[in-house]
């Protein structure tokens, strides 16, 4: 059994102080080193919606044919639905005290969780990253003469200078970009709305229209797939709170700050999609902004700083959690050269088919997180200090979670509408746009509470005891 630490007495080495770096990884955070106020979570979800890639995520609207209500519509229900999920589960990072990751543990085993984690954070903090940075970087570029090389490198040592000192600091950033990129983005949304034309109705001669339920939930995906892509990393930021933390305002404010950034910002990108929608990122914000644009600009690379020291923080944390022999600052280092490198390969095409990967990431994604919070509720709560333990147990190396997972994800892969693959059944429920994530969790749901009733999966390759037997 792996070493984690337990409760402990004494003086926090840590606490809430923002002048030391970080000295927890993937361990239980002891009782006497738990602090803040669940409000935080609010600023710091936030800060982290409040990126380009939202508003960008939003001129799909006109391309759809949708018409402003229903584009609004389903930036609303899209994200609610992610928002709701995510708050939900970093609730449970106050309970357990550890980060998202090693929570996979739980339903999937201690070695089985490797492979979700390997490819649902890594993968998708290395992604993100990059395609937050390019569009900082080009921005960048439009103030000022440099090399795309060298814009990349000087964003990404101070987003990892962020990332290695750690949750404190980037909670504290994140406060503070919560101010300064509102008051930014609402210079950005009074002069957009210059653009705006409220009149624009259903369009069945857009290019990707579908008609009109399918393109909604399709374009509500798009919101969902966005906030569901956080999930894996839910907890990491919540896990330093005292476990007696109301795990309703834990959800209300995590979902609260997800929800408030993206309906903004994808809100506006619905109402100048008909404009915007025709040109790439940055030269359709310069447009909207006309002579503000280079506010608008230093607004697109101060936003990407604390989005993408999140997403460094929460890669080095599933290093650890599939044990590459690194502590977390090598592990952000790691993440964040291996970002930058996947930055330099798709510096003039963020939104290509990297996106379309990390879209398929998200079809992963629902499943897994389903998966995580029915384990959570209808197992791993009632088992208190046990739950803890579990999680850092070698001995339980392959539990059925990981089964259902993987069965959900097959299942969801024959409705995938992707340009990289498309399901063989994609097309049986076209009327109702991309179904993917509903199947991937009604999938999901259906297989884990298939094998619930049945004696641990561990416990068939040798061990047996009643600790297993009781906690399954």
């Amino acid at each position: 059994m792996t070493n984690h630490q337990p409760d402990q007495p004494g003086t926090p080495i840590y606490g809430s102080s923002v002048l030391r770096t970080e000295p927890f990884a993937t361990e239980e955070i002891p009782t006497t080193e738990r602090h803040g106020h669940p409000r935080q979570q609010f600023t710091l979800w936030f800060a982290a919606n409040m990126v380009l890639a939202v508003l960008v995520s939003g001129f799909f609207s006109s391309l759809f044919g949708l018409s402003v209500i229903q584009g609004l519509t389903a930036v609303a229900a899209g994200t609610l639905v992610g928002a709701i999920v995510m708050g939900l589960l970093a609730g449970i990072g106050t309970k357990l005290g550890v980060p998202q990751q090693v929570q996979g543990r739980g339903p999937m085993g201690y070695f089985a969780n490797f492979v979700p984690i390997a490819l649902l954070t890594i993968i998708s903090a290395i992604g993100w990253t990059a395609v937050n940075t390019v569009f900082a970087v080009i921005a960048l570029q439009t103030l000022i003469e440099v090399p795309f090389w060298i814009a990349a490198a000087v964003i990404f040592a101070v987003q990892a200078v962020f990332a290695i000192w750690g949750h404190n600091l980037i909670h504290m950033i994140n406060k503070v970009a919560t101010v300064v990129l509102a008051i930014l983005f609402a210079v950005i949304t009074v002069l957009s709305f210059q653009k705006v034309d409220f009149a624009v109705g259903v369009n069945p001669e857009a290019p990707f229209y579908m008609g009109d339920v399918a393109g909604w939930l399709t374009f509500a995906g798009f919101f969902f797939a966005y906030v569901m892509t956080w999930t894996p990393f839910a907890s990491d930021f919540s896990r330093y709170l005292s476990p007696k933390t109301s795990h309703t305002k834990v959800m209300a404010y995590t979902a609260g700050g997800s929800f408030a950034a993206m309906m903004w910002l994808g809100g506006i990108g619905v109402l100048v999609s008909s404009f915007a929608g025709e040109l790439d990122a940055i030269p359709a914000l310069a447009e909207l902004t006309g002579t503000w644009a280079p506010v608008a600009m230093w607004t697109v690379v101060l936003s990407t700083l604390p989005v993408s020291a999140m997403n460094l923080y929460g890669g080095s944390l599933s290093l650890l959690t599939i044990r590459i022999p690194v502590n977390r600052i090598v592990g952000v280092i790691v993440i964040a050269a291996a970002s930058l490198g996947v930055t330099l390969l798709m510096q003039t095409n963020p939104y290509g088919s990297f996106y379309d990967f990390l879209l398929i990431l998200a079809y992963l994604v629902v499943p897994f997180s389903t998966i995580l919070l029915l384990d959570y509720y209808l197992r791993m709560r009632k088992l208190g200090r046990i739950a803890v333990d579990q999680l850092f147990d070698t001995r339980r190396g392959i539990e059925w979670g990981f089964v259902a997972w993987v069965l959900a994800c097959a299942f969801s892969s024959l409705f995938w509408a992707s340009t990289l693959y498309t399901g063989p059944l994609s097309s049986v429920f076209a009327d109702f746009g991309d179904v993917s994530y509903l199947a991937g969790a009604i999938a999901a749901v259906v297989a884990y509470l298939a094998f619930r009733p049945l004696p641990a999966l561990s416990s068939l390759f040798g061990r047996k005891d009643t600790e297993l037997e009781y906690a399954n």
